[in-house]
């Protein structure tokens, strides 16, 4: 056998492990994307309203 069965457990731990935090790493990813997105579109919003109401108390 090339590898020991030893090296072999290690490397499906280590995988394994791999998996797992680059999963979890992702996942907080896509939340502080959607977080900073709606924060974006929520700024964006307030500073509409806000020109519209500046605009129609110059009227």
């Amino acid at each position: 056998m090339f590898y020991s069965f030893e090296l072999q457990m290690a490397g499906v731990i280590l995988l394994t492990a791999m998996t797992v935090c680059g999963i979890s790493l992702w996942i907080k990813r896509r939340k502080l994307e959607k977080e900073s997105t709606e924060s974006i579109e929520q700024e964006s919003t307030e500073s509409i309203e806000q020109n519209i109401s500046e605009k129609s108390d110059s009227i």
